[in-house]
């Protein structure tokens, strides 16, 4: 049996704080913002997030995170595509030693949180309940607690909107400051995101929305790193202060 509504009418926050408070178990279905965002539940607790939106997939959250690198995560997408039946990722990951089950958790949840968060922030969408349908757990994970969840989601869809307050617009070039470009070392003292920024910045400007589209960083890691590499000085967003070299690669 499903239950089908509009999120203008019952928002995300009140369904899964009602499925979780009522101990529900089945498939929630939102589409919203042009992504569909898919919860389990199991007696009210949730065991499964899943999205559609590629950078919210498990392997880009394990780079974003600094759990794996890139090599290693396409050597487990190789291996997943070429075992049969196909085996989850955390799974082969496991295997390969090259993370833990804490690593795996971890993971989730911020992935959840991610998620949730953005399926959050859109009131216009449509959701659909399916009674007692499940999906296979994730090995190596725990249930989700539901509630706890929201909270987290709710936290990061306000440092979102206060973050975003200090970003540039999303089409404004970001340079390298010259003394960035001439300090190879300078990723030495970085964040794992801070250097995914300024690798890609090393070989020219790029806007907000073009870093969005190349990294597999998550809103607020991605904004966190610009905002801190701009207040330290190693981004410049005016054309005027950008070294020549960035002016360069422009053209």
């Amino acid at each position: 049996m499903a239950s089908i509504g509009e999120l203008n009418d019952f928002g995300v926050v009140d369904l899964i704080d009602l499925l979780a408070r009522r101990k529900r178990s089945g498939r929630l279905a939102i589409k919203v913002a042009g992504q569909e965002v898919v919860l389990f539940f199991d007696s009210g607790s949730l065991y499964h997030v899943t999205s559609d939106d590629l950078t919210l997939r498990l392997g880009r959250m394990l780079i974003s995170l600094g759990i794996i690198a890139t090599p290693q995560l396409l050597e487990a997408l190789h291996l997943q595509a070429e075992s049969e039946p196909k085996q989850p990722l955390g799974a082969i990951l496991l295997e390969r030693g090259w993370i833990t089950e804490a690593d795996l958790t971890r993971c989730l949840e911020d992935q959840s949180i991610e998620i949730l968060s953005r399926a959050m922030t859109d009131a216009n969408g449509m959701f659909v309940f399916d009674v007692g349908v499940s999906a296979a757990q994730p090995p190596g994970t725990k249930p989700l607690d539901a509630l706890a969840l929201l909270q987290h989601a709710r936290e990061r869809c306000d440092a979102l909107v206060k973050l975003r307050e200090q970003l540039p617009s999303p089409a404004t070039p970001l340079f390298l400051a010259a003394s960035a470009l001439a300090d190879r070392s300078l990723a030495d003292g970085l964040s794992a995101p801070e250097a995914m920024v300024v690798g890609l910045l090393r070989g020219g400007p790029k806007s907000l929305a073009e870093l969005t589209s190349h990294l597999a960083l998550d809103e607020l890691s991605l904004g966190v790193a610009v905002v801190t590499l701009v207040v330290g000085g190693a981004i410049v967003t005016a054309t005027s202060s950008a070294p020549a070299a960035g002016r360069r690669a422009t053209t």
